[in-house]
């Protein structure tokens, strides 16, 4: 295991465009390149991390799992500052850079190595190890009035949390998603649940619940619940909190974005 403090630098913003935002420090090792499994240390708290070494940009850039702030540049510090110090600790290479022709080969490969960083520190990290007979229940909630690539894009990634994963979809009622965002879907509840239903990335569709959320999250016992990069309203901000509260110790993932300035409902139809 090799570790690196340092200074978060601002970055290029790439890396937030393709939906796996970095923090990136200096690197001056010139041993180490590639793509690794890594834990990141920020503020007393530890991440699991997918780490590029760039030794052309002589940086490390740290995608953080699970990780909700930003830490692309200032922002504050224990010590009153506006710099943000974090400790990355490499801890197995998983593949050697390789250049892309276009974004979604890129997207698809970040997602394989995120995988493989969850995959690596799965005994480590308190999560259910996936079996063939036993594999690992993901859900994701959304109304899906039609579907799109960035729905797909939410799928593959809800997918590669675990080498053996059980995708449950939760579709949102007609009252709920009215409640939400104003407006009525334009199709019906179950004729979006069995859109769903279709996709070839999806295990299980179900129809939410009209009133609360925990019954209906227990009756489908995930291991991981993922949430998309902009998912709020009723329910996210206590979750975990309720989640706790009635002996679930469903992990909760927040994905990453897929080009949402060009695939969101709001804006297709």
């Amino acid at each position: 295991m090799r570790s690196y403090t340092g200074i978060v630098i601002k970055g290029q913003g790439r890396a937030t465009v393709l939906g796996f935002p970095t923090a990136n420090i200096a690197l001056k090792d010139d041993t180490v390149s590639g793509i690794y499994a890594a834990r990141v240390k920020v503020r007393g708290a530890e991440y699991l991390a997918a780490v590029f070494a760039d030794q052309k940009r002589k940086v490390l850039e740290a995608h953080l799992l699970d990780y909700a702030g930003d830490l692309s540049s200032g922002g504050g510090s224990a010590s009153g500052g506006n710099e943000k110090k974090i400790t990355i600790e490499l801890h197995k290479k998983i593949r050697e850079h390789k250049d892309f022709t276009n974004d979604a080969d890129l997207q698809a490969e970040i997602g394989r190595d995120v995988a493989c960083v969850r995959e690596f520190f799965l005994p480590e990290a308190d999560t259910p190890l996936a079996d063939k007979n036993n594999p690992i229940r993901i859900m994701v909630f959304g109304t899906f009035d039609m579907i799109h690539e960035g729905h797909a894009d939410l799928f593959r990634q809800a997918r590669a949390l675990s080498p053996n994963p059980y995708l449950i979809v939760s579709v949102a009622r007609d009252k709920v998603a009215e409640r939400i965002k104003g407006m009525k879907p334009r199709n019906s509840e179950e004729a979006r649940r069995a859109a769903v239903a279709e996709h070839g990335l999806v295990d299980e569709a179900v129809l939410g619940a009209e009133d609360g959320y925990m019954q209906h999250i227990r009756a489908s016992n995930p291991d991981i619940i993922a949430l998309g990069y902009d998912q709020g309203g009723e329910f996210v901000e206590s979750l975990e909190k309720d989640l706790k509260k009635v002996g679930m110790k469903t992990r909760i993932v927040r994905l990453g974005a897929f080009k949402p300035e060009v695939y969101k409902t709001s804006k297709l139809i």
